[in-house]
């Protein structure tokens, strides 16, 4: 691979950030050798930075050489064309409010600003998985993301784009209250369950604590809810889960698939193949106008 052609692509999580090479001429890339590095997204602007530099700098020692382009599948809400973090009021990476992500890569790298890319996680994620499933062009495919955030998108046609499901009305306030991180742990303390992630709750429900059961069976309603809605609006025909509560899927998936079957709805539902390394993949895609109907082995 040519200086000229590799793509060092970042996928931004609520704590880490993990950077791998993207060779767009050779998408089995998508399995190589990542980096992972731990970030504070409550930390100041600098020291997220610096974490997010040092993911970088260690992928370019290992390649012993310095990427002519970099992507980014970021979290929202960002100025994607213009590589400005607009993150506010989601309890991470806020002090990047206003920040140009864009011109600091650019700068931090010595590469052309039009050379840093941004795409949406969600949408990022749901397109590289598209590519490692090999689906058939016409097949419309939703794709969330289960984690700190709620993500979503749908692809059809090879094009795929962002839903922004996390910030539609639901119950009492939005989606991103009732189908992330932040609402099992609340959830799990108001069971009286005293838990520091989705993790050790899925190992409790596993050792057959009710309390945990309960609040998986409760999270599996609420899924459900959303996503059939999602799949009437865009007539999905397959579903692809990804994210870190997708982990704990034997927690929720059987009861998802049954409410949704009760209302009618019997679109495929798989778990991603790819993970992080999808929403790297779906981000390099941003410097080439990749066919997403070529049948891969990945």
């Amino acid at each position: 691979m040519t200086e000229e052609k590799w793509i060092a692509a970042a996928d931004v999580g609520g704590s880490h950030i993990t950077v791998g090479v993207i060779d767009l001429n050779n998408i089995a890339t998508a399995n190589g050798q990542t980096e992972w590095v731990a970030v504070d997204s409550k930390g100041t602007e600098t020291a997220i930075l610096a974490s997010w530099y040092q993911a970088f700098d260690r992928l370019c020692q290992q390649m012993d050489r310095r990427p002519a382009k970099i992507a980014f599948a970021m979290p929202g809400p960002f100025d994607y064309q213009h590589g400005i973090s607009l993150i506010k009021g989601v309890d991470k990476y806020e002090n990047l409010y206003g920040v140009d992500i864009r011109q600091a890569f650019a700068a931090r790298f010595g590469i052309a600003p039009e050379n840093v890319r941004f795409r949406n996680d969600a949408e990022a994620f749901l397109h590289g998985e598209v590519i490692a499933a090999g689906l058939p062009a016409n097949e419309r495919v939703l794709g969330f993301t289960l984690g700190t955030g709620f993500g979503s998108a749908f692809s059809h046609n090879g094009t795929t784009k962002d839903l922004n499901t996390g910030l539609e009305p639901y119950k009492k306030g939005i989606v991103d209250e009732y189908l992330t991180t932040r609402w099992f742990l609340q959830a799990a303390q108001h069971e009286g369950l005293r838990i520091d992630s989705v993790a050790a709750l899925a190992q409790r429900a596993l050792d057959g604590d009710e309390r945990a059961c309960r609040i998986f069976d409760e999270f599996a309603r609420n899924l459900a809810e959303v996503m059939s809605r999602k799949v009437t609006e865009w007539e999905a025909t397959t579903i692809i889960l990804g994210g870190n509560i997708a982990k704990a899927q034997a927690l929720f998936l059987p009861a998802l698939r049954t409410a949704m079957h009760v209302r009618g709805l019997t679109p495929g539902c798989h778990l991603a193949r790819l993970g992080e390394r999808a929403a790297m993949l779906g981000a390099a895609c941003l410097f080439d106008k990749y066919h997403i109907t070529k049948h891969l082995t990945l």
